[in-house]
């Protein structure tokens, strides 16, 4: 059925040039990566395609800073699309990336088509090249295996040589690498606000290393991959999208690369047991909560770490959504820790996670998880439109106040007997330069250990007045250590603002220039303490 004219459905993908075009786009999520995104591009070029199976209407770029940047169709919409995530445009990368390819190993006149398999195309990719006689055709949607033996025959009747290649959720065919040798594999990946096409041999071991197109040699039987060089190739397995939740366990984190973080969390993949493991997720995305449960967004890559470790696996993702509930029935074993209960606030019953929202209906109060489960798609949407409108309230509310969140505790703790200001700054700060020479950022229980203190003894001005004396010594252009501190959850901590503004830095910013400005000293920080790797020479 036609969709409602007000639709609003995350559409991340879509085609250049028109409705039957073949060149697709992902929008990425975050503000700062859409601007760059469109600096050669007008609002003008994107439609919603129909070899994504689209309407072939316009769609137009919308930015967000308080959620994902996303295209929407313009009403009246009547489109019958089914996927519109980021692997949506996947098969047109795919098939982008082949063309791409074949012409560069010689073959001028290719052919890339978009079979229709019966639910739209996206099913499969088909290159044809040698004046069409020959065929390298990538398997995406899963096939029953009389329609896979049909549809083989078929090709092998009409091409003088057939190559059968898959994508990360199409199965493999019984036999497949045992009869013919390693069977290539498709994967594409979001790095950089783009899409990534790579490609890899499975054995019977299950293994793969992934690579791209550009190390691959055509031969006569098709894509040839080479061969894993040292030491043994390393198993990457694919998840299907919305399978993977996740608890984070640890509030520090660990830099994985210039543009990642790694997360100590607890992952469950549907139907599977819960394992210890790191999340590795961009650093542009908002640190999820210790107190939420989240679903990895896209297509998560499982990793294994290779040494035996507490944790022992890898989870990479290009972003993660918070679920409205700390637990669902998909992902049993998985309990996130309770949400922390400000100081001097009772804690509130079960019913208060949308706490201020308005029930859809019309009457103010609250929803239960299982009330929430009964709602429809519009009526979520609606309700927390609710949610998020009373939100954004409390925090301007906040932000008006003269002194917002003030943590309970003891003014300044070196009013005790036998504890100074010096030995306290003197013990934050060695604990802050660990911390950057570690490439990690830590919370206020670290540093107040360090200082043989608890964090309970800290009010937010003690601890603001700390972090302005540590990073008072490195003058007007001096990285900030304070910048690595995170309260729970890794978030930031509420008066990072103040401590700008008190060491003379620019303050009074917005959230998002907040935010920036944090990211970048972070990265300052990061920059200046990073150990030079040892290789070995005197």
């Amino acid at each position: 059925m036609p969709y409602a004219a007000d639709d609003t459905r995350k559409v991340q993908t879509a085609v250049l040039n028109g409705a039957d075009s073949d060149r697709p786009v992902f929008l990425p999520y975050d503000h700062d990566d859409f601007d760059v995104f469109m600096r050669t591009r007008t609002r003008e070029d994107f439609y919603c395609g129909t070899l994504l199976g689209g309407c072939g209407k316009q769609l137009t770029a919308k930015r967000y800073t308080d959620k994902k940047c996303h295209f929407a169709h313009r009403p009246p919409v009547h489109c019958r699309r089914t996927r519109t995530d980021e692997a949506s445009a996947d098969h047109l990368y795919i098939g982008q990336a082949l063309g791409r390819w074949l012409v560069r190993v010689g073959q001028r006149d290719t052919d890339i088509t978009y079979p229709d398999l019966g639910s739209g195309p996206g099913g499969a990719v088909e290159a044809r090249f040698g004046a069409g006689r020959r065929l390298i055709r990538v398997q995406l949607s899963h096939l029953p295996v009389p329609t896979w033996e049909a549809a083989r025959a078929q090709l092998a009747d009409t091409h003088t040589n057939v190559q059968w290649a898959y994508g990360p959720h199409s199965g493999l065919r019984h036999g497949e690498a045992r009869a013919l040798g390693p069977a290539v594999r498709f994967s594409c990946r979001t790095e950089g606000g783009n899409r990534v096409v790579y490609v890899g041999a499975q054995g019977t071991d299950r293994t793969i290393e992934w690579m791209t197109l550009d190390r691959c040699r055509l031969t006569d039987e098709g894509i040839a991959v080479p061969r894993p060089t040292g030491s043994a190739a390393v198993a990457v397995f694919t998840l299907a999208p919305g399978s993977v939740a996740f608890t984070v366990t640890d509030e520090e984190t660990a830099p994985d690369g210039p543009t990642r973080l790694l997360y100590q969390a607890h992952v469950q993949p549907n139907g599977s047991a819960t394992i210890r493991a790191r999340v590795s997720l961009p650093r542009s995305v908002a640190p999820p909560l210790a107190h939420g449960l989240h679903v990895l967004d896209g297509t998560p890559r499982l990793h294994p770490l290779g040494a035996p470790a507490e944790e022992a696996w890898l989870v990479r993702a290009d972003g993660f959504t918070s679920l409205p509930t700390p637990t669902d029935s998909r992902w049993p074993d998985l309990s996130p820790a309770p949400a922390p209960t400000p100081a001097g606030e009772p804690c509130r019953d079960a019913r208060s996670f949308t706490a201020g929202a308005t029930r859809v209906g019309g009457e103010h109060g609250h929803l239960t998880p299982q009330e929430f489960a009964k709602l429809s798609r519009s009526q979520r949407r609606r309700y927390w439109q609710k949610v998020k409108q009373r939100s954004l309230a409390e925090q301007s509310a906040q932000a008006a106040s003269d002194r917002p969140s003030l943590r309970s505790g003891k003014a300044f703790p070196w009013a005790t007997p036998g504890t100074t200001k010096h030995e306290v700054v003197k013990a934050v700060r060695g604990a802050l330069l660990s911390a950057a020479r570690r490439q990690v950022c830590v919370g206020w229980h670290t540093l107040a250990e360090a200082a043989g203190l608890k964090p309970d003894d800290l009010s937010d001005l003690a601890r603001t007045s700390i972090l302005v004396a540590v990073d008072q010594a490195a003058g007007p252009e001096g990285v900030l250590l304070s910048s690595l501190v995170v309260s729970s959850g890794s978030a930031p901590v509420p008066y990072f603002n103040e401590i700008l503004g008190r060491l003379g830095r620019p303050s009074g910013l917005r959230p998002i220039e907040l935010g920036q400005a944090r990211k970048t000293e972070q990265a300052r920080v990061f920059a200046a303490y990073a150990q030079p790797p040892d290789d070995g020479t005197a």
